[in-house]
Formats: structure tokens, sequence, C-alpha cells
């Protein structure tokens, strides 16, 4: 039994059955001025709607959330497929990914490998670039999961000479390999 203004409702109530109705009523109303207050601060927290443009525009925001969480589901499921063929195929090793760009007298590479596979040292590749007439601008190592990556960019010491990039290309590739 609840209490509500002093008087208590329901059986044996003092209370005639129209007063317990219109009571009824107003509470019904008070939940439901909350329940779209509270369904207004979520959809429209910026500027106050009427009813019915409320309920139109949580109606169009459910779609696109629905639409956003299909589309996340999907690309989780193409993720998760990437997973469990990389792990079908743990017991062999993913190939290095060695790509080497040039653009005037910078070069950039970058190198992927997988942690099972022989394992190269940032010096070695440094070196290379080096002895090639580079100068390393930055080079970056980062582990992540089961996979080292190298990121080297260099600059050519001697502008007008450059870099030749297909020979810096084969040295790592011995390096790699």
């Amino acid at each position: 039994m609840r209490r509500q203004r002093g008087r208590e409702i329901g059986e044996g109530s003092s209370m005639s059955w129209k007063e317990q109705r219109n009571l009824r009523e107003k509470e019904r109303r008070m939940r439901m001025k909350h329940l779209f207050f509270m369904l207004s601060s979520h959809v429209s927290p910026t500027h106050r709607l009427s009813v019915p443009q409320l309920i139109d525009h949580s109606a169009s925001y459910m779609i696109q959330l629905k639409e956003k969480v299909n589309n996340l589901r999907e690309k989780k499921q193409t993720l998760l497929g990437e997973v469990e063929n990389h792990s079908e195929g743990s017991t062999s090793f993913n190939l290095p990914k060695l790509s080497i760009y040039s653009q005037g007298s910078i070069i950039k590479m970058n190198l992927i490998m997988d942690l099972n596979i022989k394992r190269v040292m940032l010096h070695e590749l440094v070196s290379v670039f080096e002895e090639e007439g580079a100068q390393v601008m930055s080079a970056n190592l980062q582990n992540l999961n089961d996979s080292i990556t190298y990121t080297i960019t260099a600059q050519a010491i001697i502008c007008r000479i450059g870099i030749d990039p297909s020979r810096i290309e084969e040295r790592l590739r011995d390096i790699i390999f």
C-alpha cells in the first residue's frame, strides 16, 4: 500500500474509486513526463522538442543507431575472420612485408615482420641507409601482438646525388631473408 498526501491507496481506503483513479492518472502522467524528459535528454540534449517531434526524432535516432551497430557487427565479423585465418595458419609464418617509398631526396621504409621469424635489429637496417649515403631522420620500432613494425625515414646527404631505392631494397632483403 502507498501513502499519498496522508491517505492510503488500496483496499479499504477512505478515498473513493474516482479519487483513486484520478490519483493513478496523475501519477501516470508524471511518470510519462519524466520518461519523455529522459528521452529528450538522450536524443536532443541541446534543445527542447514537442512530444510528436521528440518521438519522430527518437525513432530516426534509433534507426541510425541500429545501422551503426549492424555496421560495427559486420566489421567485427570480418576482423574476427581475419584473426581466425591468421590463427589457423599460426604454424606457418607470415612473410615479411617490405615497402619502400621514395620522393625526391627522402626515402621511407616500412617493414612488418612476424615475431616467429628471424629477428632483425634496427641498427642493422639503419646502417644500410647510412652506407648508401642517406642520413636517417627517424627510426622507429613497434611490437604489436605477433608482429614487429620497423619504420625508417631518411634523406640523401648530398641531394644532387640522391639515393638509389632499388639498391637499398636489395640490401634490406638480404638482411631480412
